[in-house]
């Protein structure tokens, strides 16, 4: 949603807020694509931020301003993305009509489609496409309700750090927005006219989002990231979290095993388990939408987020799902020099012309 409108293209600040880490880039959309000139990422204050909401202002306040500082960021307009279980996304049968009267039609039917007040909700809309029901054409609409004490929670950090809040985005949309704007994934897998399941492995939790056309036919967030998986390491293994990281580091590729017990294998067998957990929620949400029309079908898994660092992980989908799967290592629009996996919903948030 655009906190201001009609502003000019220039360089801004784009935040990816999170539990375990908060991605910032600074960037600017130009006619040749997305430059980006700087970015880093911020460990999150523990507890201060959690699926979404804002549990410490200060704090978080606190650390962000002083990392801000050291680093010496001069960019004002901020375009922030989120997500949180808070969400509410629905995909709604409305009747056919024009696009002009879609809102007021939502707005109307709205608490049909919202279980709380829907007054304590920021309503957005996507038009999926039509549908037909009974030989009679309708419009499929996702419906995204975003808790008013989220938005202005985020729109108050924001200000407090002396920013200026511009545009508050969906993280499904960012990745929505950059399969729109980009023609090849990792230099040479074409995007157009391909359905796309992104899967955004992250520390709490998942988010998967379907894409066809450019458009989000399904976004939903799986309980499951990369703290569970440790978790489970943890259970068997007396780590501390720095050798934790490193022994995931050490791991070489998760699709092969040797028939050695020993730790290393163990190891593997954890994070193997882990990841099957979470495909198995997954796949419930793939099986939804390929059940909803004989033609949906999912072309491509993009792969994305801090958990997808692990080696082998991308072949690891293919083989579970049989569909191609790609971690993201570029997009042909894209200026970009780091992880760029890291800090899509960064990236994508910087583009303007389509926001939740």
């Amino acid at each position: 949603m655009n906190l201001k409108s009609f502003l000019p293209k220039r360089k801004v600040l784009s935040i990816d807020l999170g539990s375990y880490e908060t991605k910032v880039v600074e960037g600017k959309d130009t006619k040749k694509g997305i430059n980006v000139y700087n970015y880093f990422s911020i460990p999150t204050p523990k507890d201060a931020y959690i699926n979404g909401e804002i549990l410490d202002k200060e704090l978080l306040t606190y650390t962000l301003s002083q990392e801000f500082k050291k680093r010496k960021v001069k960019t004002k307009n901020v375009h922030l993305t989120i997500n949180s279980s808070s969400i509410i996304t629905r995909e709604v049968i409305i009747p056919k009509v024009e696009e002009e009267e879609i809102e007021s039609i939502l707005k109307f039917q709205i608490e049909e489609y919202i279980p709380m007040n829907s007054e304590d909700y920021i309503i957005q809309f996507k038009t999926i496409g039509p549908i037909y029901e009974e030989n009679i054409e309708k419009l499929n609409i996702l419906l995204i309700a975003i808790p008013k004490k989220i938005v202005e929670s985020h729109f108050q950090l924001i200000k407090d750090l002396d920013l200026n809040p511009q545009v508050l985005d969906y993280q499904s949309n960012s990745i929505a927005k950059l399969i729109n704007y980009n023609s090849y994934v990792n230099g040479t897998y074409p995007i157009e006219n391909l359905t796309f399941a992104a899967i955004d492995i992250g520390y709490d939790s998942s988010k998967i989002a379907i894409i066809k056309n450019d458009t989000i036919m399904v976004s939903r967030i799986v309980d499951l990231g990369t703290k569970h998986m440790d978790q489970n390491i943890l259970n068997f293994f007396e780590y501390n979290l720095e050798v934790l990281e490193e022994k995931k580091l050490e791991i070489r590729n998760i699709n092969h095993i040797d028939d050695e017990h020993d730790d290393y294998n163990r190891l593997v067998k954890l994070v193997r388990n882990s990841i099957e957990n979470l495909n198995d929620k997954i796949e419930i949400i793939f099986r939804y939408y390929l059940t909803r029309d004989i033609d949906n079908k999912i072309d491509m898994i993009l792969l994305y987020g801090g958990g997808t660092g692990i080696k082998g992980i991308s072949n690891f989908f293919t083989n579970y799902f049989n569909i191609p799967s790609l971690t993201i290592q570029s997009f042909d629009n894209i200026k970009f020099n780091g992880e760029i996996h890291k800090y899509i919903n960064s990236i994508g948030a910087i583009i303007r012309n389509t926001e939740v």
